[in-house]
């Protein structure tokens, strides 16, 4: 890689750092008029009550809420703008980038919709269900919302894994043989990763995020295999024109 290269991809990154601050801020201010609403959709994974143990606590919740909502409803719009900046590094055609956006889009959502619907209430019932007669869980607002907003994300990240790996791919940087050759070391990763991320110490609740994540993780061999495999047909039939 050239000096070249290196100061037009370091150009993109600023220019792509200062307008995805940009969109995501004017996201998360717009989600701050509605971060009541937010707030009643997340209690909405389980019945409980919370509590704010200062005075400033649920503003300062509400603004929390709004800035992780940004980021959560800006998301196709940085995934549209990180295509215009960078497409040129990717080799991907127009076709495979409009491909790249949709499925970013598609599977970061699945993701947190998942989470949202089957990770946070299994979660969060099971540690809730270590409370006793004697001893009852007094949950403030700011954390059960950092402590939600961020599992959403992390699932939503996850299910990337795919689109991550054909991009590895794409740029030369990874080989799908390279990940067959390492699929118990990934395995180990994925498991480690699920347990670390998950909000329970319990397998049930590591498994459902590990097996979505190994089950994604295959698929992304299988795509970049298909890539690599088209790549190859192409140079075959340019030297053959020669």
């Amino acid at each position: 890689m050239n000096k070249a290269v290196i100061l037009d991809s370091l150009g993109a990154a600023r220019r792509y750092l200062f307008k995805a601050l940009a969109i995501a801020a004017l996201s998360g201010v717009i989600s701050f008029f509605f971060s009541k609403g937010l707030l009643r959709l997340l209690l909405n994974t389980v019945q409980i009550k919370l509590y704010y143990m200062s005075f400033p606590e649920v503003f300062l919740a509400m603004v929390e809420l709004a800035m992780y909502a940004g980021v959560f409803f800006a998301f196709p719009f940085l995934v549209i703008l990180a295509w215009h900046e960078f497409h040129g590094a990717t080799r991907l055609t127009h076709t495979q980038g409009a491909g790249f956006v949709i499925f970013s889009i598609l599977l970061f959502y699945a993701g947190s919709l998942f989470c949202y619907r089957v990770v946070l209430p299994s979660g969060i019932s099971f540690l809730l269900s270590y409370g006793t007669g004697h001893i009852q869980a007094m949950i403030s607002v700011q954390r059960f919302v950092v402590f939600c907003s961020a599992m959403i994300f992390a699932f939503g990240v996850t299910f990337e894994v795919p689109i991550v790996l054909l991009i590895l791919s794409k740029i030369g940087i990874l080989k799908s043989t390279t990940l067959v050759r390492t699929r118990r070391y990934a395995v180990l990763i994925i498991t480690i990763a699920s347990a670390l991320i998950t909000p329970t110490p319990d397998v049930y609740n590591m498994m459902l995020l590990a097996v979505p994540t190994y089950f994604l993780f295959e698929i992304g061999i299988l795509l970049m295999k298909i890539s690599e495999k088209k790549q190859r047909l192409v140079k075959e039939q340019e030297a053959e024109s020669l």
